[in-house]
C-alpha cells in the first residue's frame, strides 16, 4: 500500500515532522468519503466515483505509466491509443472498488438485493464439510467481495490483507473489512500466519497476482515473473486450492464464481514441480479473466521485470 495518498512521498520525506498531519489529513478525507457515500444510492456512488477515479486517477503519471507498461505484456498487439482507452477504464474501476469497500457491511446486509453466487459442485461439497480451503483471487472485478461467501455458508475465511503505514487509515480500512466476517492477517506474517489458520481449521483468502519480489519466475501472458508460490505450497500440505473471482453485472449486481479445486497434473512428480504446476493453473485462470475485461484488472504495480532482456523462459 502506498505510505502516502495526497503528496509525493519523497517531499514529505525530506520534511518527517509533517508526516503526522499528512497522515491525519488523509484520514480525514477518507472519513469524509465514506460519509458521502453512505449518503448516495449505490448506484450513484458508484457512478461518481468512476466518474472522479478516471480523471483524477489516469492523470497521476506515475500510475499510468506503470499501468501503460503493464498493458503492453497483456495486450502486445494493441495500439497506444487502444492501451489508452483500457487504461482509462482501469482508473474507473479503482472508483468502483473504493465505493464497494467502503460500503461493503450495505452489499452484505441486502445481499439478496445484490449477491449471487456461483458454486461449482466440488467446491460446494468442500464447504458443505467445513474443511479448511485455500481460496485465491485476483485483482479483477469486484475480487473485495469473494470473502463474503464464508458469510453466506458458514464458513471461517481468514483474509490476506496489506496493512496500511498511515495507523489511522490502517484502522479505518481495518473497519470495512471487518464485514467479512473471518479474521484478517497482516501480509508482512506470510506463509506461516496462513499456515496457522488453516491448521486452526480456518480457510484463507488472498489474491495472489502481483509481483513478489521472492517469487518463482513463472509464465504470466507468455513471459515469466516473479509469482507467489504460497497458493500451491498450501494446497501441497492437504488442503483445497479453490480459484474464487466476483463479477460486476448489471444494475449494480455481483456473481462471486467459486471454482472448481486445482490440482497437480502428476500428484508423483517432486514437490517443486507440482507448486510450478499449480502456480501455472493459477496464472492461467488469471489470464482468461483479464483478458475477458482487461479494463477490469487493477494493476497499479509493475508486474513483470523491467528489463526485458533479463527474462528467461521458464520450463515448467
Amino acid at each position: 500500500m502506498p505510505k502516502y495518498y495526497l503528496l509525493p512521498k519523497d517531499q514529505i520525506d525530506r520534511f518527517p515532522w509533517i508526516q503526522t498531519p499528512v497522515w491525519l489529513l488523509e484520514a480525514a478525507v477518507f472519513y469524509m468519503l465514506l460519509g458521502l457515500v453512505r449518503m448516495l444510492p449505490f448506484p450513484v456512488a458508484i457512478a461518481l466515483f468512476t466518474r472522479v477515479m478516471g480523471f483524477f486517477g489516469y492523470r497521476n503519471g506515475k500510475k499510468r505509466r506503470v499501468v501503460l507498461r503493464n498493458l503492453t505484456f497483456v495486450l502486445p498487439e494493441a495500439t497506444e491509443a487502444e492501451r489508452e482507452r483500457v487504461a482509462r477504464s482501469i482508473f474507473r474501476a479503482t472508483g468502483s472498488a473504493a465505493v464497494e469497500l467502503f460500503l461493503l457491511g450495505r452489499i452484505w446486509r441486502r445481499r439478496k438485493r445484490f449477491l449471487e453466487f456461483s458454486l461449482h459442485p466440488e467446491a460446494e461439497e468442500a464447504i458443505a464439510r467445513k474443511e479448511p480451503i485455500v481460496f485465491a483471487t485476483a485483482h479483477v472485478g469486484a475480487w473485495q467481495l469473494s470473502p463474503l461467501i464464508g458469510r453466506e455458508y458458514g464458513i471461517s475465511i481468514s483474509v490476506l490483507y496489506a496493512a496500511e503505514s498511515n495507523p489511522w487509515l490502517n484502522r479505518f480500512f481495518l473497519a470495512r473489512r471487518r464485514a467479512f466476517g473471518g479474521p484478517l492477517v497482516p501480509s508482512i506474517g506470510g506463509g506461516r500466519e496462513l499456515i496457522r489458520e488453516l491448521a486452526a481449521g480456518r480457510s484463507v483468502g488472498a489474491a495472489f497476482d502481483t509481483r513478489i519480489d521472492q517469487g518463482e519466475m513463472v509464465s504470466f501472458f507468455g513471459v515469466p515473473t516473479q509469482t507467489s508460490t504460497m497458493p500451491a505450497m498450501l494446497a501441497l500440505r492437504g488442503y483445497k486450492l479453490i480459484p474464487t473471482r466476483v463479477v460486476r453485472l448489471k444494475n449494480s449486481r455481483y456473481r462471486i464464481d467459486v471454482m472448481a479445486p486445482l490440482t497437480a497434473a502428476d500428484p508423483t512428480a517432486p514437490r517443486k514441480a507440482q507448486a510450478l504446476d499449480l502456480t501455472v493453473q493459477i496464472n492461467q485462470l488469471y489470464e482468461d479473466w483479464i483478458r475477458q475485461d482487461p479494463g477490469q484488472w487493477l494493476c497499479m504495480k509493475r508486474r513483470w521485470p523491467k528489463d526485458r532482456a533479463k527474462v528467461r523462459a521458464v520450463d515448467v
